[in-house]
């Protein structure tokens, strides 16, 4: 039954790795704004990342702790996963 698990766990973290396109990149901070309007989150580093047209706003707090991974390809960087 523990290998079961452990193949499962593993199989699921491949599955989700191989998703993420391989330009991206993660970091992690502090939400310092959230302007829906332009649809962008502000780091606390001064760090600016775009959001996807449908991005769930009620998940994400200002002064919660996230970890970003994103698509750094155009000038401002568009959030992949949260």
């Amino acid at each position: 039954m523990t290998r079961r698990i452990l193949a499962l766990f593993a199989s699921s973290f491949l599955t989700v790795a191989l998703t993420i396109p391989a330009m991206a990149e993660e970091t992690d901070g502090v939400i310092e704004s959230i302007d829906r309007e332009h649809a962008q989150l502000r780091l606390s580093d001064g760090e600016i990342y775009n959001l996807p047209p449908d991005f769930d706003y009620e998940a994400i707090a200002q002064g919660m702790t996230v970890v970003l991974i994103y698509d750094a390809a155009d000038e401002r960087p568009h959030l992949r996963a949260l």
